[in-house]
């Protein structure tokens, strides 16, 4: 007995949820095709919830002192029923003696659409792009001038057969038929325009495959000097490119593209892709010598390319201002990128691969080093008293280089001293003219003549 009662309680509450589920849901809005005589699903408008956030989006039926009255309807007995949403904006009255807490509220997506309330009159047709206020394609939104109040009344308009009938109530709850009042029409766009479109670099989102081999082409030079060997392959593959769908954007309609650089792109069919066969053509050269030749591999990666982008929109309409707006939207490309890889060229006498020229920078590191000057043993004797006996106009060629222990021709030697004298005529060789130097060998000489003299 507690099993049935616990299964029963489970079927109520899936019938529960299945009569709450579709006013919980967003729902299209259907439109009356005149020349289709049949009803089509706006792009542009929705049945949707009630959230204040989007409160600038809903679409405004009649005005009253407290705030604007929305287009709501709700579920009453079985059927989804046109209504008023005042500015308490806590239910939906679909009559003068009956309102729903649960409902949803007509939404201008974007403030996309174009709607308008034309006159109506009971005998008149349907008119195209009448908004219908369920599934049904005899049942319209429509509304009355309110003789106190609010600015109209609104209500249903009916039509059995080919006349209607608007179903409405007053500020008062008093339900009301009429016979004449205005109709929401939605303006069909004939055409679309994307202005100064920027792509977003930076959500942009590339998949490649493994690269495919086309075609091998070699390159050879058989003249008798080098020069560059040119050539060209011809290659073909599909191209498609969609710009998404978009928020409010009717699918199908002719539409152009211009790229924020001033670029034009052919024109497409809103959310249907372009595609395309190109054909193209690449260029492979090379510089080659004589007799030589290379082997070129040329492949491809078939490319899908995802970014976003920003643009604006302009919509056009027959005997309407065209309408503009900022959108946001994803452009998804197919396309083909192309790589020719050169490979090492060779000697066509013997196929062997050509040497190759290898500039080497090499780096040269400069020590500096001191060395002690050589020691050399003292100069016989003759030697001194010989200096003296020079010419004493000629001059006396000196060089740092013979001074380390250099010669050279025509220059005199200076004769081999004691270690320390030669660290002296270095520095003063280095730092003092040719006649100070002579200087120096005179006052050598005279310090060594006193000793010979003593030895004697």
């Amino acid at each position: 007995m507690k099993n049935r009662s616990r299964q029963s309680g489970w079927w109520i509450l899936l019938v529960t949820m299945a009569l709450i589920a579709p006013a919980a849901s967003e729902a299209g809005v259907n439109l009356f095709n005149s020349r289709l005589k049949q009803i089509t699903t706006s792009s542009t408008l929705k049945w949707k919830n009630f959230r204040k956030e989007f409160m600038n989006n809903y679409v405004v039926g009649a005005e009253s002192e407290e705030g604007p009255i929305y287009l709501c309807r709700a579920r009453h007995e079985g059927d989804m029923i046109l209504g008023q949403l005042k500015p308490d904006y806590s239910s939906c009255a679909v009559s003068g003696s009956k309102s729903y807490s649960i409902f949803e509220v007509l939404e201008n997506i974007e403030n996309a659409s174009l709607i308008d309330w034309i006159p109506w009159f009971k005998f008149n047709a349907r008119p195209h792009g009448a908004v219908a206020s369920s599934f049904s394609d005899s049942v319209f939104i429509g509304r009355m001038k309110a003789s106190s109040g609010y600015s109209h009344y609104i209500g249903r308009i009916v039509y059995e057969s080919a006349i209607g009938r608007l179903i409405t109530f007053d500020d008062k709850n008093n339900d009301l038929i009429e016979n004449s009042g205005d109709i929401l029409v939605e303006i069909e766009p004939v055409s679309y325009k994307l202005e100064d479109v920027q792509l977003d670099l930076k959500t942009e989102h590339i998949r490649q495959n493994d690269p495919e081999v086309f075609e091998v082409r070699t390159l050879r030079n058989d003249e008798e000097l080098g020069a560059t060997v040119t050539t060209e392959i011809e290659y073909a593959y599909n191209y498609t490119v969609s710009w998404g769908h978009g928020h409010g954007i009717a699918i199908g309609l002719n539409t152009t593209i211009e790229m924020a650089d001033g670029d034009v792109l052919p024109p497409i069919q809103w959310a249907n892709p372009f595609t395309e066969r190109r054909t193209r053509l690449h260029k492979l050269e090379k510089y080659l010598e004589p007799g030589t030749a290379c082997n070129v591999t040329f492949s491809g990666n078939r490319t899908a390319r995802d970014v976003e982008y920003t643009a604006k929109l302009i919509t056009f309409y027959n005997g309407k201002d065209p309408r503009s707006r900022q959108m946001r939207g994803q452009r998804i490309e197919n396309t083909l990128e192309v790589e020719a890889v050169y490979g090492d060229i060779y000697f066509l006498g013997n196929s062997s691969l050509v040497p190759t020229t290898t500039t080497t920078t090499t780096t040269t590191t400069t020590t500096t080093t001191t060395t002690p000057a050589p020691t050399v043993p003292p100069a016989p004797e003759e030697n001194d008293i010989a200096s003296p006996m020079k010419k004493p106009n000629t001059p006396v060629e000196v060089d740092s280089n013979d001074m380390m222990g250099d010669s050279g021709e025509g220059m005199i030697k200076t004769p081999p001293v004691k270690d320390d004298n030669i660290n002296r005529s270095v520095v003063g060789g280095l730092g003092s003219t040719p006649n100070s130097g002579n200087t120096m060998r005179f006052f050598y000489v005279t310090l060594v003549l006193p000793i010979f003299s003593f030895f004697h």
